[in-house]
């Protein structure tokens, strides 16, 4: 599909038709960052420019060896390595780096930097890994603002004077970044960029733009920690010139993916989870929404909405983002045994229960913890204070300070596991460790946490802790589960089930939707593009309101999302409990107010049992769209307005095709799967329906076929 090619003027990749091609334009292929280690501001940057290496030519491909660096004359004791090889379909870049300069750590290394992409997004849209997914179909202009992306935790492309470019970047792993790939996908083709890094290490995404010539450019830039006298491995870097749709990049990385990380065995009942109610039963001000007596009526509540699992945040005497890492039962809330007693009555009612513990928070008030042994154990700065965390929730409460905690001590492995044990004592069924799929890794400059001097942290210390944890409550009981917020591939080998935080878990508002499907929008939320890589993977959508509406839940049955409804403040309660709407009044002393347009816009009995039909709809067809591969558009075309979507989910010998009319008006659709036959058409609430009438404005409905042998 392609031939690459380096020369003088740097890396050049001469694709095959259906592919977009890179032409060799000079500049930066390489840059290595150098931090002074005694004064740690001093920083110098190296690149190729002023440096020839040596070629040397080596099976399927070609080494570059550079023995020492040079910058204004100056020779830098560090060694270079760069092969570069055929691998099965695709471009491999290895190599590794030796440091052999006293007094300096090498911090970062960006590369090979791949230039001249002809920027073609409205044939090649740019599919980036953010969150569940982002489509760029338009390249940003001078002549016009840059378009500002409303959807939460998505990308943007930044101006770089300096540069005369637009950028966008993103930090893998996060939420920000949840995979190692992103791509450039024509219909018949496009250009895989990713990194196979079996250790899923901290590396930055670094897409530019330039405007003066319509070309793009791809980078990672790694975060590594080298010292004098160490070396370090350079991450497989993979360039893959594709012929077909984007699917099939999506499978190379994900056939990678299984040599690197095996996900867990999840337990029946969370696999049949349709999702959770997250509940604040006591908040940061010390106001209690709920004590424990009164879990029984909460679980009546979720079960009128469909849901399976209720999430007990704030349960703790601190309460809400308060008091971390001391989680004990409130007396002020019924004290242990009362709280057993609801956690027993949750699973005897065919519920599930979830309590709370924040991963990476240690509170700097409040607890003896923080200075017997938490700021001890918290991140340090380059500049010497201390990583942390500001929450501030109420206009009339004060403001918390967390230390961010080093992940990889002992003290808080040892402290984590032990609210592990102590959730699963108490009787519930998982613990939530609330934040690590969201958080990016940073360094750490600590003398006195067991690790080098800076380290990269949040990167194999996060996984290593949730592995720990998972692995150990496995022995103790198997149907236990591990929970966090956010998403991140890095993270699957022990997390059950997600939390959602990320772009694409916020659905976005109507208009948002409608300019994705009639084209007017230069970039949108693209979930296919991990839902079709990790189907079986078991996320939230998410919604902090006490009400889920109907584009919410259509879109959260046709992506394969489980439900969430969040209860956070006395009004949430108020709503659910007596069906009363809440005034902006309601919530005077909060700073992060609710959707107040989306809890006011729907009648909350209707909107009840909206709920629990599509729920419903969603467990009697549990076999596809719950347990089935979730296969995109592969192997459907369907004849439809711009307002109509459809997705297939496969299980077996039968297909399930999800159709979504998102439109304001019934819409005629009409569908052909070659290879299958149809058997029946189905709606939430009205059981089988004709599969040749129309499909009503904001509704869905899925055609089961099954495979012609």
């Amino acid at each position: 599909m392609g031939e690459l090619i380096y020369s003088k003027n740097g890396l050049e990749i001469k694709m095959k038709e259906g592919c977009p091609s890179s032409f060799a334009k000079g500049g930066t292929v390489w840059a290595i960052t150098m931090q002074n280690i005694e004064d740690n501001k001093r920083e110098t940057v190296i690149d190729n420019n002023g440096n020839a290496p040596e070629v040397i030519k080596v099976n399927n491909g070609f080494k570059l060896v550079y023995k020492q660096l040079y910058l204004d004359g100056k020779i830098w004791d560090v060694c270079l390595e760069l092969v570069f090889s055929v691998h099965a379909e695709a471009f491999n870049v290895t190599g590794s780096l030796v440091n052999n300069q006293k007094g300096w750590v090498v911090t970062g290394f960006t590369g090979p930097v791949v230039n001249g992409i002809e920027a073609n997004l409205d044939k090649f849209p740019l599919l980036m890994p953010c969150g569940l997914g982002q489509k760029f179909v338009k390249t940003p202009t001078l002549k016009e603002p840059i378009d500002k992306v409303s959807l939460k935790g998505a990308q943007v492309w930044e101006f770089n004077k300096a540069v005369s470019s637009y950028e966008l970047t993103s930090h893998y792993p996060s939420r920000f970044a949840t995979m190692q790939w992103c791509l450039l996908a024509g219909e018949k083709g496009g250009f895989y960029f990713g990194s196979h890094d079996k250790g899923h290490g901290s590396k930055h995404f670094r897409i530019r733009y330039k405007p003066e010539d319509n070309s793009l450019g791809f980078a990672f830039s790694h975060d590594l920690a080298c010292a004098p006298g160490e070396s370090w491995k350079i991450p497989s870097q993979i360039m893959y010139p594709y012929s077909g749709s984007w699917h099939k990049a999506a499978d190379f990385y994900r056939n990678w993916f299984n040599t690197s990380i095996t996900l867990p065995d999840v337990p029946k009942w969370a696999q049949n989870a349709s999702g959770w109610m997250l509940t604040i039963m006591k908040q940061q001000n010390n106001e209690i929404m709920w004590d424990y007596n009164s879990l029984e009526e909460l679980c009546k509540i979720s079960e009128e909405r469909g849901l399976d699992i209720i999430g007990l945040f704030g349960w703790t005497f601190g309460g809400h983002d308060r008091f971390y890492p001391d989680y004990d039962p409130d007396p002020a809330m019924g004290g242990r045994e009362a709280l057993v007693k609801a956690l027993k009555i949750i699973r005897e009612r065919g519920k599930r229960s979830i309590i709370y513990a924040n991963g990476q928070l240690i509170d700097q008030n409040g607890t003896t913890y923080w200075g017997d042994k938490g700021k001890y154990i918290t991140v340090q700065k380059r500049d010497g204070t201390l990583d942390y965390q500001k929450w501030h929730k109420y206009t009339d409460a004060p403001a918390r300070f967390h230390g961010m905690a080093c992940l990889g001590c002992d003290e808080w492995y040892e402290r984590m596991l032990d609210l592990a044990l102590q959730a699963n004592e108490l009787g519930a069924d998982g613990i939530l460790y609330d934040q690590l799929a969201v958080t990016a890794p940073k360094f750490c400059y600590a003398p006195d946490h067991g690790h080098a001097v800076p380290a990269v942290v949040y990167e194999g210390d996060r996984y290593r802790l949730l592995n720990r944890i998972a692995n150990y409550m496995k022995t103790i009981n198997p149907d236990f589960i591990i929970m966090t917020e956010g998403l991140c591939d890095a993270v699957l080998g022990s997390v059950a089930y997600f939390h959602g935080y990320e772009n694409g878990a916020y659905v976005p508002a109507q208009e948002e939707f409608s300019s994705r499907l009639d084209g007017s929008a230069p970039t949108f939320i693209y979930p296919e593009m991990f839902k079709y890589t990790f189907p079986e993977v078991l996320t939230t959508y998410r919604n902090p309101a006490p009400v889920n509406n109907r584009l919410i839940l259509n879109y959260a049955t046709v992506y394969g999302l489980r439900s969430e409804l969040e209860v956070r403040y006395s009004a949430d309660v108020r709503y659910l409990k007596e069906s009363r709407i809440p005034v902006p009044e309601d919530y005077w002393n909060v700073i992060s107010k609710p959707d107040i347009d989306l809890v006011t816009s729907e009648d909350p009995v209707a909107a009840k049992l909206y709920s629990l039909a599509i729920i419903n709809f969603q467990r009697e067809n549990s076999d596809l769209l719950w347990h089935g591969k979730y296969e995109d558009e592969n192997g459907i075309s369907i004849k439809c307005s711009k307002s109509v979507i459809a997705k297939a989910f496969v299980s077996g010998n039968r297909m399930g095709v999800v159709v979504w009319n998102t439109g304001l008006q019934a819409e005629q659709f009409s569908l052909d799967v070659p290879g299958y036959s149809f058997e029946y058409a189905t709606e939430p609430g009205k059981g089988w329906v004709d599969a040749a009438g129309k499909l009503n404005s904001q509704n869905i409905r899925m055609l089961v076929w099954k495979k012609i042998f």
